[in-house]
């Protein structure tokens, strides 16, 4: 099963960082030679995701470390511990780019070039997007890896991104309103915002020794004492997640 682990998360994190570091040139490209704020938000968003995957790849090669003398219980939190690194990192890409979007809007200097180019960009952005995520989703539920979970999360946000920039972009093609896509932009640094701060609050649970809501381990282990002959009255039982491992 660690071997399993090691193998889909490397190719998971490999995978993650070269979709999203062709994706950021691509968008930070247009967005500097068109003049787009949001396509250029939305790469500057896609240059954060190579840095979380990387920070993906590296917690769970730390986290399938057997236990030792200074780590009893195993490494299997360096996940949790990697998961509040990777919103923080998504908090300031979300924080600059509202900055950026705000001296724009307010200094009345938006103007975007090449609409047709921008809406290309964002459309192959969306596609690739949504495979990104449903990859990355597909990994971290089967390793049960909170760090992997926590990076399709983000993926699933890019996937509203780069429809909300594509969505915005055409109505500055149609309108001629320049104003928007400065708009859009800040949209997109809210959306970014919003998800480091679920990212950061998720993983609160398992380095509190909590299990989230709705998680039903207590009952799954009555239920499996129960059936054994001669036991009754099972109780005092404590358990903490432990990444993929309940302790």
């Amino acid at each position: 099963m660690t071997e399993d682990r090691v193998a889909l998360s490397r190719r998971g994190s490999i995978i993650g960082v070269t979709g999203n570091a062709a994706l950021a040139v691509l968008k930070v490209l247009t967005g500097f030679f068109t003049g787009s704020m949001a396509i250029l938000a939305d790469g500057v968003d896609s240059t954060t995701d190579i840095l979380t995957s990387v920070i993906t790849w590296i917690s769970t090669s730390v986290s399938n470390k057997p236990p030792d003398a200074q780590h009893p219980y195993g490494h299997e939190r360096a996940d949790a511990v990697a998961s509040k690194i990777v919103s923080m990192v998504i908090f300031f890409a979300g924080a600059q780019l509202a900055v950026s979007s705000i001296q724009k809007l307010f200094s009345g200097g938006s103007s975007v070039e090449n609409i047709a180019l921008v809406i290309l960009v964002a459309a192959i952005s969306s596609a690739a997007k949504y495979f990104l995520y449903r990859y990355k989703l597909g990994i971290g539920k089967k390793i049960d890896s909170s760090v992997f979970i926590a990076d399709a999360t983000n993926m699933k946000l890019d996937i509203v991104i780069s429809l909300s920039v594509l969505g915005g972009s055409i109505f500055v093609g149609i309108t001629g309103l320049q104003i928007v896509d400065s708009i859009v932009g800040l949209a997109v640094s809210a959306l970014v915002i919003k998800t480091s701060i679920e990212v950061f609050w998720e993983t609160n649970y398992e380095l509190m020794d909590g299990l989230k809501p709705g998680d039903d381990i207590y009952r799954v282990v009555f239920d499996s004492i129960e059936r054994v002959q001669g036991v009754q009255n099972p109780h005092k039982v404590r358990v903490r997640k432990m990444g993929y491992k309940y302790l």
